[in-house]
């Protein structure tokens, strides 16, 4: 009985985590930052959600189209003309240069939210190599560990599950016969 409680909790977490998933990715405006340019305040590998703002601020971060990619980075300054400068917080990143400038026609939104970690499948899928790399680094020497753990605990439960014989259902007992 415990065995079984314990399954349905975990099918139901895993429910819950893939259908809060389905749902962020279908009914919010969301981009994952797939470089260091942000980096500290936004790591590589996290996923930001973002807010369409009647008017944009200098200090917001902000997604935007230029150069035909999406960027998102800080918007530093805005010109009298109203050119958008904008900037990594990455203390190594200059000030962008887009040709045509940015302008508020430009920005899709500002984050209004970061999530670590989230956006490490995207990474995963188009670099392996540089989503793992990163995601050993953000994850430290006891990050990686917990990370180990996890996995290993629920690979026991996977093996543990096909060990198991399955129990008779009293329904499955309907017409047999007891031994005499």
């Amino acid at each position: 009985m415990r065995g079984r409680t314990l399954h349905r909790s975990m099918v139901a977490v895993a429910v819950t985590v893939v259908g809060v998933a389905v749902a962020t990715f279908v009914l919010t405006n969301h981009a994952y930052i797939t470089t260091p340019s942000m980096y500290p305040s936004i790591p590589p590998g996290s996923m930001v959600l973002m807010e369409k703002q009647p008017v944009y601020h200098v200090g917001e971060v902000i997604e935007f189209r230029a150069n035909g990619l999406l960027w998102v980075h800080r918007l530093v300054a805005i010109k009298p003309n109203g050119d958008f400068v904008t900037k990594g917080d990455n203390p190594e990143s200059t000030d962008d240069v887009f040709a045509p400038a940015t302008t508020a026609r430009d920005v899709v939104g500002a984050v209004a939210v970061s999530v670590p970690y989230l956006g490490f499948p995207e990474l995963f899928v188009h670099d392996p190599g540089y989503a793992l790399g990163w995601l050993r680094a953000e994850l430290g020497i006891a990050g990686r560990l917990g990370l180990v753990a996890v996995v290993a605990f629920l690979a026991s439960l996977l093996l543990l599950r096909r060990r198991t014989p399955p129990r008779a259902r009293k329904s499955d007992l309907r017409g047999t016969q007891a031994p005499v």
